[in-house]
């Protein structure tokens, strides 16, 4: 995870059990279908993180609603631009397929800063 990653997740606004799943779920993403996490039914799942049910569906909603994940089929896949476990050209491959509509956690508390030309680089 990069240094803007990093940012967006301190700036986002999640709750206790949203950072946490958050940080499962990259620990258990599939090595081999980079960024999907697999999850057989909601209750194991929960099981698996070690969180209630309730607590991992209102946690999931706010990654999803922040953009951090996204549903793919009855599964969730990682954002490929944001975290990653592969190369190159597959990450690149993997941006391609993040589905149109979904939020971006980049767009964060930053994206209202507006540049201003001026200024003077001189240190005067």
């Amino acid at each position: 995870m990069g240094y803007a990653a990093h940012l967006a997740l301190a700036d986002a606004d999640l709750s206790a059990a949203a950072f946490k799943l958050f940080h499962k779920m990259c620990g258990i993403q599939n090595r081999k279908d980079h960024g999907l996490v697999i999850v057989e039914s909601q209750t194991k799942f929960a099981e698996q993180v070690g969180m209630s049910q309730s607590s991992v569906s209102r946690a999931l909603r706010q990654l999803t609603d922040q953009g951090f994940i996204y549903a793919d089929g009855r599964n969730w896949r990682l954002r490929a631009d944001f975290v990653f476990n592969g190369n190159g050209a597959a990450q690149g491959q993997a941006v391609q397929n993040i589905p149109a509509g979904t939020p971006d956690p980049y767009a964060g508390k930053g994206a209202d800063l507006t540049v201003i030309d001026g200024g003077n680089d001189s240190g005067a």
